[in-house]
């Protein structure tokens, strides 16, 4: 649940009491936020903890926990091996501020971290489900190894958050756009964009890889400054031609208008020959001829004369490029990297 900054600030300001503080240690030494009843009796007395929102569970909105361990010892087997771990479910920590954290090697689940301060916290080799961490600090955080499941990142500062071997499902969001780039900062968006995308390529999740990849290159095209010819070529060339190497279909929607455009420019010019004989051609012969021109198969029955040969020589280099480009984009997309 997202809180305004007054809300936070209230419900920091009730763990800097005498009576939050003997509380805060209590939680601290007995991990009493493992068992919501227990959790009751420990904290019993605390301002808000009655809360509706909070009411069936662990309430630790606003708490300041900056380098707590969350890991506990578990025994695995009867031979006595045990491993330090973290496990977690049905815990408020919105508005937390728990910055050096330590949730290593752990299983979190059905978490609230909206508006909590996770800098410099490890999530190493975590799984991570239904959790919320909208407009959450995860700055320098460390997400390697982690595996997101239905997971909402919306409008969280995720700046050079360690994230190359995540794992993610279709169900992770990120937002339809980062904060930083609501925020203009194009340079520092376009890295955090190609994090994203290289973690769904990791979890083979290929349609959301090329939707990140696309956010990317518009927010690099965004970095340059806006009268500069590279943002418009960028634009013209990258997006609309082909949304950055990812769309075939414009490719087609482009080829197709540039047949019909020199059809009609043939049509209209009247310059066609057939056979080496200059005949009445209807727009169906001036729709094939360039056609046969923009797949640069050149059949012969046709051919133009005039100004109209300086028009079928584009038109077979714009259909020769555009080709290949199609041939390129439904390669990467059958092949795959």
């Amino acid at each position: 649940m997202l809180y305004s900054n007054e809300d936070i600030e209230n419900l920091r300001h009730r763990w800097t009491s005498p009576k939050g503080q003997r509380i805060l240690k209590t939680v601290r030494e007995s991990r009493c936020y493992l068992s919501p009843v227990l959790f009751r009796e420990k904290v019993h007395g605390l301002p808000r903890i009655n809360d509706p929102a909070v009411a069936d569970s662990v309430d630790l909105r606003g708490a300041p926990l900056s380098g707590f361990d969350f890991r506990i010892s578990v025994q695995e087997d009867d031979s006595g091996f045990s491993e330090r771990m973290v496990v977690l479910s049905n815990i408020h920590f919105e508005g937390a501020i728990i910055r050096h954290c330590n949730f290593e090697e752990g299983r979190v689940h059905d978490c609230f971290f909206e508006n909590t301060d996770l800098s410099f916290t490890e999530f190493k080799t975590t799984n991570l489900t239904n959790c919320n961490f909208q407009e959450a600090d995860m700055t320098d955080a460390n997400l390697r190894g982690a595996k997101l499941t239905n997971c909402d990142f919306s409008n969280a500062t995720i700046k050079d958050v360690l994230m190359d071997t995540t794992i993610v499902d279709e169900k992770t969001t990120f937002g339809k756009i980062l904060k930083s780039e609501k925020e203009e900062s194009f340079h520092l968006a376009a890295i955090e964009y190609k994090q994203i995308k290289e973690m769904y390529k990791n979890s083979s999740l290929h349609q959301q890889a090329d939707d990140y990849h696309y956010k990317e290159m518009v927010t690099k095209r965004k970095s340059i400054p806006l009268r500069s010819p590279k943002r418009w070529l960028a634009y013209i060339f990258g997006d609309l031609l082909c949304k950055y190497g990812i769309s075939y279909t414009r490719v087609i929607a482009w080829g197709a208008a540039i047949v019909v455009s020199f059809a009609s420019v043939g049509h209209l010019q009247k310059s066609l020959m057939y056979n080496n004989s200059f005949v009445e051609t209807s727009f169906s012969d001036a729709l094939y001829f360039s056609l046969v021109t923009f797949t640069t198969l050149g059949y012969g029955d046709f051919h133009a004369t005039g100004a109209m040969r300086f028009f079928a020589g584009i038109e077979s280099f714009i259909g020769a490029t555009l080709m290949s480009l199609f041939t390129v984009i439904v390669a990467r997309k059958i092949i795959r990297d």
